[in-house]
């Protein structure tokens, strides 16, 4: 007789962040979701976004994981979430309209991830208004939310099923202290009765999706099913282990996300780390390998062709522009000394690095890339990235190993053998600098231009 404590096999995939988000997470999720039964969006809110690719459509996604356009999976949105129903709403409407099959009877929503009201997004904008050094946020209400979690006033997926009565009581507590900054600010205080109408609405509409999580991933774990979880942010934007105070509000880092979708670590199989061929950063904080460009307050100013910085010329070759925000990236060369500084906390087992094409055009196009090994920080060379830049206020100087020229990636190219030899150059670099295997190398824009390495 088998023992019922017998443990289980481990069947989950964690995909997430090395940097500061915008990695192309989506392109590695899209590809072991297309295996999985079920996806899993864990931490964040509509503040985080990935496009996926359906039927020759590009699709940008803020809340519902992108796997859910294979037929076979079930979606969940787990407890991590901050939950905007406005937005949820519309991309639903945006999945069936690309030809999405049953989204709605496939589509998940754990009852006890907290909501998103229209009164955190205007003290989101009070806040940064109200700071020496605004952080840069999107402005969509997610840090205000996790703070009404914290404070034990936030308010439910569940609470939306209650009468109106009921969920205008609890709105009103929520508010209660708000109303008065909002008084003194000249902001309209908060109508908790028209809310409670509203967000009564969505209830209604959403109500067959609100599950019990804990249950459903217990059936998909002991099924031994393949479950992936798409991670939102990364590893520097993480609330702890993060640039504070130049982070999100949540712990999105690898333990965070196995909270946020209802698994513990004992479900992990594997771990990928996403990281693009050369960095980026939207809004404030450090960012040791930043290389200069015209871009001045969130926007790109205008220069000519020839007066182009080398951060332009990167942002540029890939399209560095925010999926949420539209706001131009900030860009600068690989750092590898903060993937590396990343192991511990992700738990990384592969890397996948997403735009090797494009810095090999890069490459052509500036005579050479460059690869940061080390870094100069307060008198001495490091191998680690510091946690007390703040404290500090100087900024890790990169030591850069240098690749001369660049490469072209044929569009056919499928395996590491086909691969020009400053591309693996680049590649076995990071590998050496990060003691890190790089399983998956993007090479082009498509979910499908992706090699993948036997190990």
């Amino acid at each position: 007789m088998a023992n019922k404590f017998e443990s289980l096999i481990p069947t989950a995939v964690i995909v997430n962040g090395g940097a500061w988000g915008d990695e192309g997470k989506g392109k590695i999720a899209s590809r072991e979701a297309k295996y999985a039964d079920l996806v899993i969006r864990a931490t964040g809110g509509a503040n985080a976004g990935h496009t996926v690719v359906f039927n020759g459509k590009k699709l940008g996604l803020h809340l519902i994981p992108g796997g859910i356009v294979y037929p076979q999976t079930t979606a969940l949105i787990g407890q991590g979430v901050v939950l905007d129903p406005d937005s949820l709403l519309k991309e639903i409407n945006d999945l069936e309209n690309a030809g999405v099959k049953d989204v709605e009877g496939r589509l998940k929503i754990s009852g006890r991830a907290h909501l998103v009201f229209p009164y955190h997004k205007d003290k989101d904008q009070l806040e940064e208004k109200y700071k020496d050094n605004p952080i840069g946020t999107t402005k969509r209400g997610i840090g205000p939310a996790y703070e009404d979690k914290d404070a034990r006033v936030g308010l439910r997926v569940y609470d939306l099923l209650l009468p109106a009565k009921e969920l205008e009581a609890k709105i009103v507590v929520a508010t209660r202290m708000l109303n008065q900054l909002f008084k003194i600010d000249g902001i309209t205080e908060v109508d908790a009765h028209h809310l409670a109408e509203l967000y009564h609405e969505y209830g209604k509409r959403i109500w067959q999706m609100v599950v019990n999580a804990d249950i459903l991933v217990e059936e998909f774990v002991r099924a031994r099913k393949k479950i992936v979880v798409e991670g939102a942010q990364a590893y520097r934007l993480d609330k702890d282990w993060g640039d504070y105070p130049n982070v999100t509000s949540s712990n999105c880092v690898t333990p965070g996300a196995l909270i946020g979708a209802h698994l513990n670590q004992y479900d992990v199989e594997r771990v990928i780390t996403v990281v693009k061929a050369y960095f980026s950063r939207v809004g404030e904080g450090p960012f040791p390998t930043e290389q200069l460009a015209h871009i001045k307050n969130d926007k790109v100013l205008k220069y000519k062709p020839e007066e182009a910085y080398v951060g332009d010329i990167i942002r540029e070759a890939g399209g560095e522009y925010g999926v949420s925000t539209g706001r131009p990236r900030r860009c600068g060369w690989f750092d590898a000394v903060l993937v590396k500084s990343s192991k511990r906390a992700l738990g990384t087992d592969y890397l996948c690095i997403n735009h090797v094409d494009t810095l090999g055009i890069l490459g052509k196009k500036l005579g050479s890339v460059k690869v940061c090994v080390k870094y100069h920080y307060q008198g001495k060379i490091i191998e680690y990235y510091p946690d007390d830049i703040e404290l500090t206020g100087e900024v890790p100087q990169p030591i850069y190993e240098e690749i001369e020229g660049g490469w072209d990636i044929s569009s056919t190219a499928r395996s590491y053998d086909e691969l020009p030899e400053n591309a693996k150059r680049f590649i076995e670099l990071v590998e050496s600098v990060t003691e890190m295997p790089v399983k998956f190398i993007g090479v082009g824009p498509a979910n499908d231009d992706l090699i993948v390495r036997n190990m």
